[in-house]
């Protein structure tokens, strides 16, 4: 993939980002939970796992007590608190990332 192509993609998923957070509706599940550099979704069996997706899971405040209970650690074995986010501070703060670095990568153009 060139430079430009990168650019592309970015700048869509900004788009994506600003469109999902642009619908301000009373959620029964608005919040995305992170842990490291990974946000905390459900296998099919309906097991906890940390994973990285584009569009991660959101959960209610309930789950989230549950999750936050819950051990996880890094690839060290070092404990890793879970952390907290809205949808509207995950999203925003994801489309302020994407920003910068399309801007690095136009730099290189």
């Amino acid at each position: 993939m060139n430079i430009k192509e990168k650019i592309q993609e970015l700048e869509q998923r900004v788009k994506d980002y600003t469109q999902t957070i642009s619908v301000r509706a009373l959620e029964y599940t608005p919040f995305i939970v992170e842990v490291g550099a990974l946000t905390v979704g459900t296998d099919d069996k309906g097991v906890v796992i940390a994973e990285n997706k584009r569009f991660p899971m959101q959960f209610s405040e309930k789950a989230v007590k549950e999750i936050c209970s819950m051990n996880f650690s890094d690839c060290f074995g070092n404990k890793v608190q879970p952390k907290v986010f809205s949808k509207h501070e995950w999203y925003s703060e994801q489309i302020e990332q994407l920003k910068m670095s399309i801007n690095e990568f136009k730099k290189l153009l």
